[in-house]
């Protein structure tokens, strides 16, 4: 891998002047990685919580997950420590409500959602599984949350 010592990426520049900010995750970020096929090793959820999620939570208190990543929450550990930080008070984790936006918002968020999702295996019309949480998320990002 070659990395650009001269054109730093200002998202992670950005994430560490500012660890406060209101920073979305995938799923992926949630689950941890299966890679039983290629090898016997894994790694059980707790040891997955204890070093990567607990630190991560504890280093950025606005993370936040879309509700179709929500569902798309695969095994019951990764959802009951999402419904922990949700149900914990104050709450540890923001979920994004499609709900929660206006009529004007809904209307833009549809648009983006469409343009995103034409690149994309998801079709809003199907409301496959396919990269909707992904589509979503961004879709509900480029609508509701202002830039910093």
């Amino acid at each position: 891998m070659k990395i650009n010592l001269e054109n730093p990426n200002s998202a992670l520049i950005s994430i560490i002047e500012n660890p406060e900010q209101i920073i979305t995750l995938d799923a992926n970020f949630l689950i941890p990685p299966e890679r039983s096929r290629i090898t016997n090793r894994g790694i059980g959820f707790e040891k997955f919580k204890a070093f990567w999620l607990d630190p991560i939570f504890s280093v950025f208190p606005n993370l936040a997950i879309h509700e179709a990543v929500y569902e798309e929450l695969v095994g019951i550990s990764p959802q009951n420590y999402v419904d922990t930080k949700r149900d914990s008070i104050p709450p540890e984790i923001i979920i994004h409500e499609d709900s929660s936006l206006t009529e004007v918002e809904r209307i833009l968020r549809d648009s983006i959602e469409s343009r995103i999702a034409s690149l994309t295996k998801y079709d809003p019309m199907l409301d496959n599984k396919d990269d909707r949480g992904e589509v979503k998320s961004l879709s509900f990002i480029a609508d509701k949350i202002p830039v910093q």
